[in-house]
């Protein structure tokens, strides 16, 4: 594997629901957006979305409940429903300017088409790594104006990721390990692939994904699993932590294989923080990786 090489920041231009392929270098690369005037009234109908929208200095009208819980949603924001159920009646009650979604939930979609059928701007978020995290950011504080945001809470944070990868010995003993990323909860479990934000962090440290080109593995087949038998599986929990570990116990851990993985062997199977690695982690990216190298390479 070739060397990790230092981040550079590289002004490319997306489409405002492009998704960029993971990679190992991260770059600030972002969109210039469209002449568009300062939206007054903003609705987000994620958490990680409503998020980015502050981040970037703006304020929001409405979100959806599982973002009413940030710290610093101003305090006139309403609910307009849940994630998986927004509601059409409470969005445009509130005569928003833009509203922000994605397109992985079938209701946003649907939501979408009825609002732009009756005039409202509406703009699709997809960010699978943080070069698309960048490039959002990059739109939002154009539309808020405040730029310094940008710095803060974009460019100071890849400077951090920088720092950390440049820490990662020249002579990395990771060169070549694999791992199994899980996102496990109390009704599903689910093997999170290459184009999963998560994994590009991993990757970064020079380890391999084992999903990649195994399709065998989408399944969940304990057998496929003890095939590639992976150096690492890292776990990602998702509703309750306790039940989530329960599902991941029986359908995998109480499996007489398992215990012959290399990872189990050498102490390797990790839950990961879901505020870090559940959730897209925003201005906490650097947080992510630093959170992997310390897993990696301070081990006592």
């Amino acid at each position: 594997m070739n060397l990790i090489k230092k981040l550079t920041a590289i002004i490319s231009v997306f489409a405002l629901t492009a998704c960029s392929t993971s990679s190992t270098a991260v770059s600030t690369a972002a969109p210039s957006a469209s002449a568009v005037s300062t939206p007054t009234s903003v609705v987000a109908l994620s958490k990680s979305i409503a998020d980015m929208w502050l981040l970037s200095g703006g304020t929001l009208s409405g979100v959806t409940e599982d973002a009413l819980e940030l710290s610093d949603l101003n305090s006139d924001a309403v609910s307009i429903g849940t994630l998986t159920q927004p509601s059409y009646e409470q969005v445009v009650a509130l005569d928003p300017d833009l509203v922000l979604m994605t397109s992985d939930i079938p209701a946003h979609v649907e939501l979408k088409t009825q609002l732009e059928d009756n005039g409202i701007k509406c703009m699709t978020v997809e960010v699978n790594s943080f070069e698309d995290y960048s490039s959002y950011m990059k739109q939002f504080t154009d539309l808020t104006g405040d730029t310094e945001k940008y710095t803060e809470n974009v460019t100071d944070v890849q400077t951090r990721i920088n720092d950390v990868l440049d820490s990662i010995p020249s002579d990395n003993e990771m060169n070549g390990k694999t791992y199994l990323l899980l996102r496990i909860s109390a009704t599903k479990n689910k093997v999170l692939k290459e184009d999963y934000f998560a994994s590009e962090i991993i990757n970064a440290f020079g380890l391999k994904n084992i999903t990649d080109d195994n399709s065998s593995l989408d399944d969940l087949s304990v057998e496929a699993i003890v095939s590639a038998d992976p150096d690492y599986i890292f776990l990602i929990p998702s509703g309750s932590e306790e039940k989530a570990k329960a599902s991941y116990e029986e359908q995998f851990a109480s499996q007489p294989a398992w215990s012959d993985l290399s990872a189990m062997k050498s102490d390797h199977v990790i839950i990961l923080p879901k505020d870090l690695f559940g959730y897209k982690p925003n201005s906490q990216w650097d947080k992510a990786y630093e959170y992997i190298d310390s897993l990696l390479y301070q081990e006592s």
